[in-house]
């Protein structure tokens, strides 16, 4: 018993210095996010133009049963942001406000490369399956308030690949946002 308390207590200082020690100016627009390069610095990631692609499987077309499978899609294999692998990321993501849990309208996921472009599979349906939707590869993080409307997110043990982050307003639908994509590299 006792040596699970001091793991649970080692776990929440090692969270906890990870925020208490940032002293980094938030960004300057609601839904830009900064890439924490020490704790007292941050570097703005891209922002890119994604596309939604959807497709059906040739057996639909042949048979009527067969699988529809909707993609965010963007051009090129890599972001122009790019990031050494470490045990933990950290970014901070400016909101409207920072009232709201985090996990309810920022996304975080790995990309596959296939060709010459970044995909992430946002929903899959079938004529004799379950519809699944933004469940794929999400990457799980941490997060706390930052300043007056941001929040600090880490990520812990991101693998070397392609990363998206789509930001939604949790107060108001915006279409025109919902294709902007956030992009980072892990090397």
């Amino acid at each position: 018993m006792k040596k699970i308390f001091m793991m649970l207590l080692v776990s929440t200082c090692l969270t906890t210095a990870s925020y208490a020690q940032v002293k980094v100016e938030e960004p300057e627009f609601a839904e830009e996010t900064l890439l924490l390069t020490s704790n007292t610095q941050g570097v703005k990631l891209s922002r890119e133009n994604g596309t939604v692609k959807t497709k059906a499987g040739a057996s639909l077309y042949l048979t009527g049963i067969g699988k529809v499978k909707s993609r965010l899609t963007l051009q090129g294999t890599k972001s122009t942001s790019q990031v050494k692998g470490s045990t933990e990321t950290r970014l901070i993501v400016k909101a409207i406000n920072n009232e709201t849990d985090p996990n309810s309208f920022i996304n975080i996921f790995k990309f596959e490369i296939k060709g010459k472009e970044r995909r992430y599979q946002l929903a899959e349906a079938g004529t004799l399956s379950k519809t699944e939707t933004n469940n794929l590869s999400s990457v799980d993080y941490k997060a706390k308030k930052y300043g007056k409307s941001s929040y600090l997110l880490v990520l812990e043990g991101l693998t070397p690949g392609e990363y998206g982050i789509v930001i939604g307003d949790p107060n108001h639908e915006n279409t025109k946002n919902s294709m902007k994509v956030t992009t980072f590299t892990v090397e």
